[in-house]
């Protein structure tokens, strides 16, 4: 959020139209913080603690306030982790769940795209689906399923060798706002590395709390937290297709937005490698488009939850 103080989110949680559910559930009190007149003016200073001078904590608090505070902020993050994890977010009934139940018996199309991904294309080896994986030629995956429930990611971090997206607003954040403060004063010259920003505390991050793993920052520049593919093709109901430019809705892939479809993801995959440079543009659908590309997409597409109800 950009916040410079963890007791900013007790403060406008205790703002709040909903003040009262939450007190509901954590106890009526549980704002009983006596927070200094000028907490608004700090929690709305953009920079996070960079903009005082690395200071964590500069809403002056109590010690007994300062508790009271990274309670409400935990709460706040159980709150969110059980909302996450409750049927309304993660239902868990796409056709891949209901496979791995015993329920469902997936298409030839299906079957296919599912081999490629847990074998040539070695897509589960990060998009973890609870089985094994299966690289060699004719090497057969035996494994019974270790979870029944996958979330489709390891929640590591990889480096995709994606080319800058032009139409990411942070390239254009270059002035100054009322307050001085300038997004990005690199303009097309700034690089997001990701988890190597987080560790020399740079840019958009958060201070790193161990100075001494910032050694550890050219070994990860530009990685990014590997994303599920739950319901990576789904669209709104309007839109058949995610594919670019429309007509009604324009999806957006990896952590940048660079790629604007499962067609184009794949062919950046299975290109990726092998092309000298990566131009600047549209992947445009090709006449050499295969079968591999299009049994993955089915198989992406059965990983969609609320499309298929098996219960």
């Amino acid at each position: 959020m950009g916040f410079p103080d963890t007791a900013c989110i007790t403060f406008r949680l205790s703002r709040s139209v909903y003040r009262p559910l939450f007190e509901l559930v954590w106890g009526r009190g549980s704002f009983d913080i006596s927070f200094p007149a000028d907490t608004e003016q700090i929690c709305a200073t953009p920079g996070g603690a960079a903009a005082f001078h690395g200071d964590t904590t500069p809403v002056n608090l109590s010690p007994a306030d300062r508790t009271r505070s990274n309670d409400v902020y935990d709460h706040w993050a159980q709150s969110l982790n059980a909302y996450e994890g409750s049927t309304q977010v993660t239902a868990f009934s796409s056709k891949f769940d209901a496979f791995l139940a015993g329920n469902y018996t997936m298409t030839p199309i299906e079957r296919q795209g599912y081999n490629l991904f847990r074998g040539k294309a070695n897509c589960n080896s990060c998009h973890l689906d609870g089985r094994g994986t299966a690289l060699t030629p004719g090497q057969s995956d035996n494994s019974m399923a270790a979870q029944v429930n996958p979330l489709f990611t390891c929640f590591g971090s990889a480096n995709e060798g994606l080319p800058l997206n032009p139409r990411d607003a942070i390239y254009y954040q270059t002035t100054p706002d009322y307050l001085g403060f300038i997004g990005n004063p690199f303009g097309f010259g700034f690089r997001d590395l990701g988890m190597g920003t987080f560790l020399r505390s740079g840019p958009g991050s958060w201070p790193n709390p161990n100075a001494s793993w910032r050694r550890f920052a050219p070994l990860t520049d530009g990685q990014m937290q590997v994303s599920s593919a739950r319901n990576v093709a789904m669209t709104p109901p309007r839109c058949p297709t995610t594919e670019a430019p429309g007509p009604y809705f324009q999806k957006e892939f990896f952590h940048n937005g660079y790629i604007k479809s499962l067609k184009q993801l794949v062919h950046f995959y299975n290109t990726r490698d092998k092309q000298g440079v990566c131009v600047q543009r549209y992947f445009r659908t090709l006449s050499g488009w295969n079968d591999r590309k299009s049994k993955l997409l089915a198989d992406a597409r059965g990983a969609e939850q609320y499309r298929y109800d098996h219960r």
